[in-house]
Protein backbone atom coordinates (compact mmCIF):
# COMPACT_ATOMS: atom_id res chain seq x y z
CA UNK A 1 0.00 0.00 0.00
CA UNK A 2 1.19 2.97 -0.92
CA UNK A 3 0.21 6.37 0.95
CA UNK A 4 -1.46 8.87 -1.49
CA UNK A 5 -2.78 12.16 0.23
CA UNK A 6 0.89 13.82 0.76
CA UNK A 7 1.62 16.83 2.10
CA UNK A 8 5.17 18.62 0.89
CA UNK A 9 7.28 21.18 2.49
CA UNK A 10 10.35 22.78 0.18
CA UNK A 11 8.65 21.66 -2.77
CA UNK A 12 9.81 24.96 -4.56
CA UNK A 13 13.43 24.66 -3.52
CA UNK A 14 16.13 21.93 -5.59
CA UNK A 15 15.18 18.78 -3.73
CA UNK A 16 11.36 19.23 -3.22
CA UNK A 17 11.19 20.38 -6.67
CA UNK A 18 11.92 17.16 -8.10
CA UNK A 19 9.65 15.46 -5.15
CA UNK A 20 6.72 17.22 -6.16
CA UNK A 21 6.99 16.45 -10.01
CA UNK A 22 7.62 12.80 -9.25
CA UNK A 23 4.40 12.79 -7.02
CA UNK A 24 2.15 13.94 -9.06
CA UNK A 25 3.51 12.10 -12.49
CA UNK A 26 2.40 9.08 -9.96
CA UNK A 27 -1.01 10.22 -9.19
CA UNK A 28 -0.68 11.05 -5.61
CA UNK A 29 -2.68 14.31 -4.21
CA UNK A 30 -0.34 17.45 -3.11
CA UNK A 31 -1.03 19.78 -0.89
CA UNK A 32 2.06 22.17 -1.10
CA UNK A 33 3.58 24.35 1.62
CA UNK A 34 5.17 27.91 0.06
CA UNK A 35 6.02 30.71 1.61
CA UNK A 36 4.04 33.01 -1.05
CA UNK A 37 1.57 32.27 -3.26
CA UNK A 38 2.13 35.62 -5.39
CA UNK A 39 5.79 34.64 -6.12
CA UNK A 40 5.33 30.32 -6.34
CA UNK A 41 2.00 29.90 -7.86
CA UNK A 42 2.56 31.48 -11.12
CA UNK A 43 5.14 29.07 -11.96
CA UNK A 44 3.40 25.84 -10.59
CA UNK A 45 0.43 26.74 -12.12
CA UNK A 46 1.21 26.80 -15.12
CA UNK A 47 3.78 23.64 -14.91
CA UNK A 48 1.65 21.95 -13.39
CA UNK A 49 -2.51 23.30 -14.72
CA UNK A 50 -3.79 20.30 -15.16
CA UNK A 51 -3.24 18.43 -11.77
CA UNK A 52 -4.57 22.00 -10.29
CA UNK A 53 -7.46 22.41 -11.93
CA UNK A 54 -8.27 18.43 -10.90
CA UNK A 55 -7.80 19.40 -7.15
CA UNK A 56 -4.40 16.98 -7.26
CA UNK A 57 -2.05 20.06 -6.75
CA UNK A 58 -3.28 22.74 -3.83
CA UNK A 59 -0.98 25.54 -2.75
CA UNK A 60 -1.13 26.80 0.50
CA UNK A 61 0.58 29.75 1.93
CA UNK A 62 2.34 29.72 5.07
CA UNK A 63 4.91 32.40 5.57
CA UNK A 64 6.33 31.16 8.14
CA UNK A 65 6.76 27.32 9.49
CA UNK A 66 7.97 28.27 13.00
CA UNK A 67 4.91 29.35 14.07
CA UNK A 68 2.67 27.71 16.44
CA UNK A 69 0.11 25.67 15.12
CA UNK A 70 1.65 26.39 11.27
CA UNK A 71 -0.15 22.80 10.11
CA UNK A 72 -2.86 22.09 12.42
CA UNK A 73 -5.14 22.47 9.26
CA UNK A 74 -3.51 21.22 6.69
CA UNK A 75 -2.49 18.02 7.99
CA UNK A 76 -6.21 17.10 8.32
CA UNK A 77 -6.37 15.70 4.33
CA UNK A 78 -3.35 13.94 4.35
CA UNK A 79 -1.95 10.73 5.10
CA UNK A 80 1.40 11.26 4.75
CA UNK A 81 3.82 14.34 5.20
CA UNK A 82 7.27 14.56 3.31
CA UNK A 83 9.08 17.66 5.26
CA UNK A 84 11.99 18.70 2.77
CA UNK A 85 11.93 22.35 3.55
CA UNK A 86 15.13 23.22 5.77
CA UNK A 87 15.65 26.99 6.64
CA UNK A 88 19.05 28.37 6.01
CA UNK A 89 20.74 31.84 6.98
CA UNK A 90 23.64 33.80 6.34
CA UNK A 91 23.68 35.01 9.94
CA UNK A 92 22.67 34.65 14.05
CA UNK A 93 22.72 30.34 13.40
CA UNK A 94 21.31 29.54 16.66
CA UNK A 95 18.39 31.72 16.03
CA UNK A 96 17.05 31.45 12.12
CA UNK A 97 18.81 27.77 11.36
CA UNK A 98 19.03 25.39 14.22
CA UNK A 99 15.81 26.85 16.60
CA UNK A 100 13.99 27.03 13.35
CA UNK A 101 14.64 23.79 12.31
CA UNK A 102 13.73 22.37 15.88
CA UNK A 103 10.40 24.28 15.83
CA UNK A 104 9.16 23.19 12.81
CA UNK A 105 9.75 20.06 13.24
CA UNK A 106 7.64 20.05 16.54
CA UNK A 107 5.08 21.93 14.23
CA UNK A 108 4.68 18.93 12.14
CA UNK A 109 4.67 16.47 14.90
CA UNK A 110 2.31 18.46 17.31
CA UNK A 111 -0.06 18.77 14.62
CA UNK A 112 0.13 15.08 13.11
CA UNK A 113 -1.23 13.90 16.81
CA UNK A 114 -4.18 15.44 16.01
CA UNK A 115 -4.65 14.07 12.69
CA UNK A 116 -5.61 10.20 12.64
CA UNK A 117 -5.24 10.17 9.01
CA UNK A 118 -1.68 10.55 9.03
CA UNK A 119 -0.09 7.28 8.91
CA UNK A 120 3.20 8.26 7.96
CA UNK A 121 6.05 11.87 8.28
CA UNK A 122 9.11 11.56 5.88
CA UNK A 123 11.61 13.68 6.87
CA UNK A 124 14.67 14.70 4.47
CA UNK A 125 17.79 14.34 6.79
CA UNK A 126 21.18 14.36 5.94
CA UNK A 127 24.45 12.02 5.99
CA UNK A 128 25.99 14.43 7.89
CA UNK A 129 23.97 13.73 10.69
CA UNK A 130 26.16 10.34 10.96
CA UNK A 131 29.27 11.65 11.04
CA UNK A 132 31.58 14.60 12.42
CA UNK A 133 32.76 17.03 9.31
CA UNK A 134 35.35 17.32 8.26
CA UNK A 135 37.79 14.97 10.73
CA UNK A 136 35.82 11.35 10.23
CA UNK A 137 35.98 11.98 6.07
CA UNK A 138 39.97 11.31 6.79
CA UNK A 139 39.42 8.41 9.34
CA UNK A 140 39.70 4.86 8.32
CA UNK A 141 36.24 4.00 9.66
CA UNK A 142 32.98 2.67 8.10
CA UNK A 143 29.67 4.87 8.79
CA UNK A 144 25.97 3.40 9.15
CA UNK A 145 22.72 4.28 9.47
CA UNK A 146 23.04 3.94 13.11
CA UNK A 147 25.84 6.32 13.81
CA UNK A 148 25.32 9.92 14.83
CA UNK A 149 27.60 13.05 14.46
CA UNK A 150 29.03 14.18 17.62
CA UNK A 151 28.93 17.96 17.13
CA UNK A 152 27.79 20.38 19.56
CA UNK A 153 25.44 23.53 20.15
CA UNK A 154 29.02 25.34 20.19
CA UNK A 155 30.49 23.35 17.46
CA UNK A 156 27.42 24.23 15.06
CA UNK A 157 27.50 28.31 15.54
CA UNK A 158 31.30 28.60 14.04
CA UNK A 159 29.79 28.60 10.17
CA UNK A 160 27.05 27.49 7.90
CA UNK A 161 27.78 24.16 7.17
CA UNK A 162 28.50 23.36 10.64
CA UNK A 163 25.33 25.32 11.99
CA UNK A 164 23.68 22.77 8.87
CA UNK A 165 24.62 19.51 10.45
CA UNK A 166 24.22 20.05 14.04
CA UNK A 167 20.47 21.21 13.27
CA UNK A 168 20.01 18.40 11.35
CA UNK A 169 21.55 16.33 14.06
CA UNK A 170 20.04 17.46 16.79
CA UNK A 171 16.29 18.18 14.96
CA UNK A 172 16.63 14.32 14.28
CA UNK A 173 17.20 13.35 17.79
CA UNK A 174 14.57 15.36 19.07
CA UNK A 175 12.26 13.70 16.56
CA UNK A 176 13.62 10.19 17.61
CA UNK A 177 13.00 11.24 21.22
CA UNK A 178 9.23 12.61 20.43
CA UNK A 179 8.38 9.21 18.96
CA UNK A 180 9.67 6.86 21.97
CA UNK A 181 7.71 9.19 24.28
CA UNK A 182 4.36 10.35 22.61
CA UNK A 183 4.09 6.64 20.87
CA UNK A 184 1.73 8.43 18.05
CA UNK A 185 -0.09 6.30 15.54
CA UNK A 186 1.90 7.66 12.41
CA UNK A 187 5.47 6.60 12.37
CA UNK A 188 8.16 8.24 11.14
CA UNK A 189 10.71 7.28 8.24
CA UNK A 190 14.19 9.68 8.21
CA UNK A 191 16.54 9.92 4.53
CA UNK A 192 19.96 10.53 5.43
CA UNK A 193 20.62 12.26 1.63
CA UNK A 194 23.81 12.57 0.83
CA UNK A 195 25.75 15.39 -0.76
CA UNK A 196 22.83 16.69 -4.32
CA UNK A 197 24.23 16.94 -7.63
CA UNK A 198 22.20 16.53 -11.07
CA UNK A 199 19.94 19.07 -13.15
CA UNK A 200 17.85 21.33 -11.28
CA UNK A 201 14.54 21.98 -11.86
CA UNK A 202 13.28 24.45 -9.41
CA UNK A 203 12.02 27.86 -10.70
CA UNK A 204 14.94 30.72 -11.24
CA UNK A 205 17.76 28.29 -10.10
CA UNK A 206 20.84 30.07 -9.83
CA UNK A 207 24.51 28.06 -10.02
CA UNK A 208 25.75 29.07 -6.58
CA UNK A 209 29.64 29.18 -5.51
CA UNK A 210 28.52 29.70 -2.03
CA UNK A 211 25.71 27.83 -1.32
CA UNK A 212 25.65 24.58 0.56
CA UNK A 213 25.15 21.09 -1.44
CA UNK A 214 26.48 19.32 -4.15
CA UNK A 215 26.05 21.06 -7.12
CA UNK A 216 27.55 24.31 -5.49
CA UNK A 217 30.78 22.30 -4.30
CA UNK A 218 31.23 21.67 -8.05
CA UNK A 219 31.20 25.02 -8.86
CA UNK A 220 33.21 26.58 -6.22
CA UNK A 221 36.16 23.71 -6.07
CA UNK A 222 36.53 23.03 -9.57
CA UNK A 223 35.15 26.04 -11.62
CA UNK A 224 38.63 29.14 -11.26
CA UNK A 225 40.98 27.52 -8.77
CA UNK A 226 44.22 26.56 -9.25
CA UNK A 227 43.94 23.21 -8.19
CA UNK A 228 40.73 21.40 -7.53
CA UNK A 229 39.49 21.41 -3.96
CA UNK A 230 37.92 19.22 -1.41
CA UNK A 231 34.22 18.06 -2.38
CA UNK A 232 32.16 15.95 -0.84
CA UNK A 233 32.60 12.60 -1.79
CA UNK A 234 28.93 10.94 -1.21
CA UNK A 235 26.92 12.27 -3.39
CA UNK A 236 23.65 11.05 -5.37
CA UNK A 237 21.45 12.55 -8.38
CA UNK A 238 18.57 14.68 -7.07
CA UNK A 239 16.15 12.74 -9.09
CA UNK A 240 17.52 9.63 -7.44
CA UNK A 241 16.70 11.26 -4.21
CA UNK A 242 13.72 12.48 -5.33
CA UNK A 243 12.66 8.73 -6.06
CA UNK A 244 13.85 7.27 -2.64
CA UNK A 245 11.38 10.00 -1.06
CA UNK A 246 8.86 9.13 -2.96
CA UNK A 247 9.00 5.28 -2.58
CA UNK A 248 9.12 5.75 1.16
CA UNK A 249 5.09 6.53 0.84
CA UNK A 250 5.34 2.34 0.35
CA UNK A 251 4.23 1.00 3.66
CA UNK A 252 6.11 -1.91 2.54
CA UNK A 253 9.23 -0.01 3.39
CA UNK A 254 9.56 -0.25 7.59
CA UNK A 255 8.75 2.95 9.53
CA UNK A 256 10.41 4.53 12.73
CA UNK A 257 13.85 3.60 10.71
CA UNK A 258 16.71 5.75 9.51
CA UNK A 259 17.84 5.50 5.91
CA UNK A 260 21.54 5.98 4.96
CA UNK A 261 22.01 6.21 0.84
CA UNK A 262 24.72 7.00 -1.42
CA UNK A 263 24.84 6.40 -5.46
CA UNK A 264 27.93 3.97 -4.90
CA UNK A 265 31.65 5.19 -6.61
CA UNK A 266 32.49 8.24 -4.19
CA UNK A 267 33.11 11.12 -6.33
CA UNK A 268 36.36 13.26 -5.98
CA UNK A 269 37.53 17.18 -7.51
CA UNK A 270 40.35 15.91 -9.38
CA UNK A 271 38.18 13.06 -11.34
CA UNK A 272 35.35 15.89 -11.78
CA UNK A 273 38.16 18.29 -13.24
CA UNK A 274 39.65 15.45 -15.71
CA UNK A 275 35.90 14.60 -16.63
CA UNK A 276 35.05 18.27 -17.61
CA UNK A 277 38.57 19.30 -19.53
CA UNK A 278 37.89 15.36 -21.26
CA UNK A 279 34.27 16.40 -22.24
CA UNK A 280 34.23 20.51 -22.32
CA UNK A 281 37.05 21.82 -23.85
CA UNK A 282 35.57 24.77 -23.86
CA UNK A 283 36.08 24.90 -20.11
CA UNK A 284 39.85 24.47 -20.24
CA UNK A 285 40.75 28.11 -19.13
CA UNK A 286 38.85 27.75 -16.06
CA UNK A 287 39.34 23.73 -14.89
CA UNK A 288 42.68 22.59 -13.87
CA UNK A 289 44.93 20.21 -15.53
CA UNK A 290 45.33 17.35 -12.87
CA UNK A 291 48.93 16.93 -12.79
CA UNK A 292 49.26 14.04 -10.10
CA UNK A 293 46.79 11.47 -11.53
CA UNK A 294 48.14 9.11 -8.96
CA UNK A 295 47.72 10.73 -6.10
CA UNK A 296 45.18 9.32 -3.59
CA UNK A 297 42.12 10.67 -2.12
CA UNK A 298 42.77 12.16 0.95
CA UNK A 299 39.02 10.63 2.20
CA UNK A 300 39.37 7.34 4.08
CA UNK A 301 35.53 6.98 5.49
CA UNK A 302 33.35 4.41 3.56
CA UNK A 303 29.55 4.83 4.42
CA UNK A 304 27.54 1.39 4.90
CA UNK A 305 24.28 1.95 2.54
CA UNK A 306 23.25 -2.17 2.55
CA UNK A 307 19.94 -1.15 4.62
CA UNK A 308 18.86 1.25 2.52
CA UNK A 309 19.94 -0.68 -0.77
CA UNK A 310 18.11 -3.50 -0.22
CA UNK A 311 14.59 -1.52 0.51
CA UNK A 312 14.90 1.02 -2.30
CA UNK A 313 17.35 -0.87 -4.89
CA UNK A 314 18.67 1.23 -7.89
CA UNK A 315 20.32 1.39 -9.75
CA UNK A 316 21.17 5.15 -9.27
CA UNK A 317 22.82 7.85 -11.75
CA UNK A 318 26.49 7.31 -11.91
CA UNK A 319 28.25 10.02 -10.59
CA UNK A 320 29.69 11.80 -13.41
CA UNK A 321 26.73 11.28 -15.45
CA UNK A 322 24.87 13.34 -12.46
CA UNK A 323 27.71 15.77 -12.34
CA UNK A 324 27.78 16.80 -15.52
CA UNK A 325 24.26 17.18 -15.36
CA UNK A 326 25.30 20.41 -12.93
CA UNK A 327 28.17 21.41 -15.14
CA UNK A 328 25.24 22.35 -17.85
CA UNK A 329 23.07 23.85 -15.76
CA UNK A 330 26.39 26.21 -14.70
CA UNK A 331 26.83 26.86 -17.94
CA UNK A 332 23.27 27.46 -19.03
CA UNK A 333 23.43 29.76 -16.29
CA UNK A 334 26.60 31.76 -17.02
CA UNK A 335 25.39 32.08 -20.71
Amino acid sequence: MSLNSVLLTGGTGSLGASILSQLLSKGHSVTAVVRSLKKSAPFLTRQYASQVDSGKLKLVEVPDMTVPHAFDELVKTVDAIIHVATPLSDSDFQRTLIDATLAINENIFAASLKAPSVKRIVITGSIVSTMALPDVLFRPITVSADDYSTITNEQGLSSLPAAYQYAKTSSEKKAWEFMKTAKPSFDLVVLLAPAITGKCIQEGFVPSKTALGGMAEIYQNVFDVETPGLVFPFVMDVEDVASIHVKSLDLKVAGNERYLFHSGHPQNSSEIAKKIREEYPQLRNRVPEVLDESAESPVKVKVDTSKSDKVFGGPWKDWWESAKDTVDDIIKFEK
